[in-house]
């Protein structure tokens, strides 16, 4: 299947909102075939012009983009830019010709479109965008406006506009709805919202086509309120049970005499709103559980694909790999050349080698990276460097077809996503210790030797995980207080797999480049989030030795760690109140800006709240609290810091009475906080060289042996 092709004029005045008229107009853009039905570039100089040639637009932007990167010396991230070009660009010193060796270069998960984006406005999301097409993206999921779509299938088929707020999520919950994995909860909408969301939409996808990225859209999949049988006897909808305790809404399969009629109404709404020239469609019915008992599958896939390819001829169905899916006798069934499947978590943990390279279909290699949005430093730098590109060549592997980003949340690790997106443009593995050097350079403007030897801990450290886990290591400071505490959430990893030791010298060599780096952004939220991981680390030895003495009813020792505990925090607070990437007042700020009355103001700040702490309502809360926790300035200043004081309190009284200690209902006092509206900083405060100086002084006084 073609993807997107594009005009020039889009791309150019991409590369116009990245580094401004005056410097765009010193690049000339041109066309070239494919290469082997591969997107190539070319880049070269001609006089005072830089010359990009590309295949694609997105092989124009990925060109413009890497002539930034190796050329220019500049670095483009979530996490802060680091932008200086003089007046003249600078010449190649030769040409440069670069093809990809992936079809497909995938990004998003529907998961992202809740922890990180949203409250996002066009003007992030033309951000966003800019950044997809220079990190050479041209597949990427797009749920946004889904709640329109649904609207108006409901209200086509004989539901009432009541009835439909009821079905529908809050915005920060959207993402587990369409995946058929609970409804409701953290609304009822505003009427505005949907066709605003809407236009949010069609701005989104035909930014997305004019720079030659292809969106996917969710396709219908059965998905229909619980209440469905009782308004259409005719039909038998399967119900699919619970989701973390969440009622999951129930399932009509392409037999069931309503399925078509559905689907019809699904399908046409949704080119009446996005137009007919996006094919390719998410469809995954069994997500994390469902119910398929005495379900034909095989059946079931034919006619979902049917129904799909009677109303788009060209559609692909694209598959999320992940927790046993999708099922055997789906992909069986499923015409292969219009099916694609995601193996999402492919850096630790590939579907495709348990399920027979997928049977055939074609398959992109994703890497997941990020759980919940939470902040912690992680990743395998070396397996992504080599990973993607031997997997690309291993005659096991099927039909690997492209390479993606399938992050829960983003914004946080810049060097995992700058190392996989360089790959997409490299047919050999990358050397990571010279790729690492450049990174340094890009990222800070220079090279300075202590800066090289962190990035060096932290290659063999938190960069090195060789374990099969979720995400990186918590934060104790972000858990709800226990006795027994060895993980913050649910699914979150126990063992540290690094050196405490190589974080901790890590943040010191770094803090030893302050007076060379100390104007660059970059290395201001590189400082800032190193100093933090440090912390984190020790959160978890100094919760043991309190409760070590507590353990042994040593009520000085107890008194005496437990208070470091909790300066520990205060030193988080501190620190992270620095930057303002880690406040939790613009994530509030977002939320509360999208609403037009009080009440609907209220309602979104409810989303941001709740989703960061609780996550659900309290019999969901036991499995989900804190899966979306995040170590920001504010959030531990009202929330984490308050609760490890009552149970700090709870315990010393307990020692001194030599009783057990009284129990605290936290879900109560949990749920209390998401239904405030104290404000919180937007802007940072206070100086990030003091912050981290009396850090490290303060845990060399500390110590930081188990």
């Amino acid at each position: 299947m073609m993807l997107q092709n594009v005009d020039k004029v889009d791309v150019l005045a991409m590369i116009e909102r990245v580094i401004g008229s005056e410097k765009s107009s010193q690049i000339r853009l041109g066309s070239i075939a494919p290469d082997n039905d591969q997107d190539v570039f070319d880049l070269a100089s001609d006089s005072d012009m830089v010359v990009i040639k590309g295949s694609s637009g997105t092989a124009l932007a990925s060109g413009f983009h890497w002539y930034l990167k190796h050329t220019c010396k500049v670095h483009l991230s979530w996490c802060g830019n680091q932008l200086e070009l003089p007046e003249q660009l600078p010449r190649l010193l030769e040409p440069v010709r670069l093809a990809t060796p992936y079809k497909y270069r995938y990004y998003l998960n529907y998961c992202t479109f809740s922890y990180s984006m949203p409250f996002w406005d066009w003007e992030r999301w033309e951000q966003e965008i800019d950044q997809m097409a220079m990190n050479g993206i041209n597949l990427a999921l797009s749920i946004i406006g889904q709640e329109e779509v649904w609207r108006r299938t409901l209200l086509r088929i004989g539901y009432e506009e009541q009835e439909v707020s009821e079905f529908v999520c809050g915005p920060a919950f959207f993402a587990w709805q369409w995946m058929q994995n609970m409804t409701s909860w953290g609304g009822p909408l505003p009427e505005w919202w949907f066709e605003d969301r809407a236009k949010l939409a069609n701005a989104i996808h035909q930014r997305m086509l004019s720079l030659g990225i292809s969106p996917v859209l969710p396709g219908y999949s059965g998905m229909v309120p619980q209440d469905f049988g009782d308004k259409f006897p005719s039909s038998q909808p399967v119900d699919q049970g619970k989701w973390c305790n969440f009622d999951r809404p129930s399932l009509l399969l392409a037999d069931d005499p309503m399925y078509a009629t559905v689907a019809t109404a699904f399908y046409e709404e949704q080119q009446k709103l996005f137009g007919t020239d996006i094919h390719f469609y998410s469809v995954d019915p069994f997500h994390e559980g469902g119910n398929t008992e005495g379900i034909d599958l095989a059946a079931y896939a034919i006619g979902v694909q049917s129904e799909m390819l009677r109303h788009d001829p060209q559609a692909v169905w694209v598959f999320q790999a992940w927790e046993g899916n999708p099922k055997k006798k789906i992909l069986q069934n499923v015409i292969p050349e219009q099916a694609l499947v995601l193996d999402l978590w492919c850096e630790s943990h590939p579907t495709w080698e348990t399920s027979e390279a997928f049977q055939g279909i074609p398959w992109v290699w994703c890497m997941i990276q990020n759980y919940g949005g939470k902040n912690g430093m992680f990743g395998n730098l070396d397996r992504i460097a080599h990973d993607p590109i031997t997997t690309l060549h291993n005659p096991e592997a099927g039909r690997m077809s492209g390479i993606g980003m399938a992050m829960e949340g983003i914004e946080t690790n810049p060097v995992m996503y700058d190392l996989l997106v360089d790959t997409v443009w490299r047919s050999e593995a990358t050397d990571v210790g010279e790729w690492l050097e450049s990174y340094i350079e890009r990222r800070y403007g220079k090279v300075v030797p202590a800066a090289q030897y962190a990035w060096n801990l932290l290659r063999k450290s938190v960069y090195n995980c060789n374990m099969i886990q979720q995400g990186g290591m918590e934060s104790f400071i972000c858990a709800r207080p226990s006795l027994d505490l060895t993980k913050v959430s649910n699914w979150g990893p126990t063992n540290v797999y690094y050196e405490l030791e190589d974080v901790r010298q890590a943040c010191k060599s770094l803090f030893e480049c302050y007076e060379e780096y100390s104007e660059s952004e970059t290395y201001r939220y590189d400082l800032t989030d190193v100093t933090r991981q440090t912390l984190a680390d020790l959160s978890r030895v100094y919760y043991k030795r309190f409760m070590d003495a507590y353990q042994a009813g040593d009520q000085v020792t107890f008194q005496r760690q437990s208070e470091q505990f909790l300066q520990l925090i205060r030193m988080q607070e501190r620190l992270l109140r620095t930057y303002k990437q880690f406040l939790l007042g613009p994530w509030l700020e977002e939320a509360r800006r999208m609403g037009r009355t009080e009440e609907e103001k209220e309602l979104f700040e409810f989303n941001a709240r709740t989703l960061v702490t609780l996550w659900g309502p309290e019999e969901s809360s036991q499995l989900l609290h804190e899966y979306s926790h995040r170590e920001w300035s504010g959030l531990i200043e009202s929330f984490y810091l308050p609760r490890w004081k009552m149970f700090i309190s709870s315990l010393s009284k307990a020692m001194s009475s030599h009783t057990t200690p009284e129990p605290i209902d936290w879900y109560a006092w949990e749920y209390k906080w998401t239904k405030g509206h104290e404000p919180f900083a937007t802007e940072p405060q206070g100086s990030l060289y003091e912050a981290v100086g009396s850090i490290i002084n303060t845990i060399s006084e500390f110590g930081i042996a188990d």
